[in-house]
């Protein structure tokens, strides 16, 4: 079959989107450019007996992303059409990932050889040489400056892959995500985001999630530590240190028919994220809560639309808070709900109860929200662990502003 490959010194790929927050890259890297017919750039991996039709689009991307480790980092361009994705590949430092209009990324569970079986992910951002030689990252000393980015109407379709993943984030420094349709999720979390430092996630789109029972509530993005315990990050290649999330904003995204947009629902003892921003997301027709944080200092969620938050106990929040320690939490519209915002105390897996602490400003803030057909149209911070009554609680109405 014949190889396609272009290299040029396209400077300018290094740099498309309008984040502000996309880190730069140096501008001599070379790009790449792959359809779903180029070969693998490397022959030794051209011969592997397990590289067959079902297994091919896996490890072109892989031989290029390689190259470009090998390189310092680069551009990989996906041209338009389907590309099967059995197995993950791993994302090297400085590297930018484009998906032109018209990419389809399938998550598929078949590998074609016995030899090997289907990974849960898509792409994992550590290097692909750790991947390989079976190396662990700790803090955020894995992948730093990279970028996936989706133009037109790029996507990946996890196809019900049971608890596939998008994206297996960990142990990160500046990360710039963007522009891509993530579908078809079942089970787990669609972007798992731990253990990163300086993170924008933009103008994406989770749309038609699936629940699998008694798996936690899914959320599409899963913002969690690589704890032993808890197993929150269970990829072999974290080292399981407990480094938790700073500086992550998440915007102008859109979240339609899943399980639960963007949460935490576990937490490691004295390791709070830090700086997470919601702002300006379209969330609705969620199957659980709307957005659920746990041990989390000093979040901004503001600007938000939340709408359609139903289950069957009548009992899912537009925003559910565990261990929070203040932050802002303003300007959002929340409509046709079962509640609206609730905190509360939480403890689990041995570690210690986390509590909520906000300052009188803060419980201002958060009545400067717009509540319509909100079944329980209130502010409830309950006080006591596990004690869910009058008595324990604060309750504050939404004011004009």
């Amino acid at each position: 079959m014949k190889r396609t490959l272009t290299i040029t010194l396209a400077a300018s790929l290094l740099f498309i989107g309008t984040s502000a927050e996309q880190p730069k890259a140096a501008t001599t890297k070379k790009t790449y450019r792959i359809t779903p017919k180029t070969e693998a750039i490397d022959p030794l991996i051209r011969k592997y007996t397990t590289y067959n039709a079902k297994t091919r689009n896996h490890y072109t991307m892989r031989s290029y992303l390689e190259r470009l480790e090998k390189e310092g980092g680069g551009t990989l361009v996906l041209t338009k059409g389907t590309y099967l994705s059995p197995l993950r590949v791993g994302i090297p430092s400085n590297t930018t990932v484009i998906l032109e209009d018209g990419v389809i990324i399938k998550k598929t569970s078949e590998t074609g050889t016995s030899k090997i079986s289907a990974t849960t992910s898509v792409f994992d951002l550590v290097a692909p040489s750790v991947l390989r030689l079976n190396k662990k990252m700790s803090k955020y000393n894995g992948t730093k400056n990279a970028r996936i980015i989706g133009k037109g109407n790029a996507q990946i379709d996890l196809n019900g892959f049971s608890r596939g993943s998008a994206f297996a984030i960990a142990h990160n420094q500046n990360l710039y995500i963007g522009g891509i349709t993530v579908r078809n999720q079942k089970g787990s979390h669609a972007m798992e985001l731990d253990a990163t430092k300086n993170a924008t996630i933009e103008n994406m789109k989770f749309v038609d999630a699936t629940m699998i029972a008694n798996t936690g509530p899914n959320e599409s993005i899963n913002l969690d530590t690589p704890d032993p315990i808890t197993k929150g990050f269970p990829w072999k290649w974290s080292a399981q240190d407990g480094t938790p999330n700073s500086d992550i904003t998440i915007r102008n995204n859109v979240f339609s028919n899943i399980n639960v947009a963007i949460g935490t629902h576990q937490y490691t003892e004295n390791r709070l994220h830090t700086n997470i921003r919601i702002e300006n997301n379209l969330i609705e027709k969620t199957k659980d809560y709307a957005i659920s944080m746990m041990n989390w200092k000093n979040p901004t969620v503001i600007n938000n639309t939340i709408r359609d938050v139903h289950r069957a106990d009548g009992k899912a929040m537009t925003i559910l808070g565990r261990g929070i320690i203040g932050g802002t939490i303003r300007y959002n519209t929340f409509e046709n709900a079962d509640r609206a915002i609730q905190m509360q105390p939480f403890q689990s897996d041995g570690y210690a109860p986390i509590y909520n602490s906000f300052t009188e400003t803060e419980k201002q803030y958060m009545q400067q929200n717009t509540a319509k057909d909100v079944q329980l149209n209130r502010i409830v911070l309950f006080t006591k662990l596990n004690e869910y009554t009058y008595a324990t609680a604060e309750r504050y109405d939404f004011v004009p502003y």
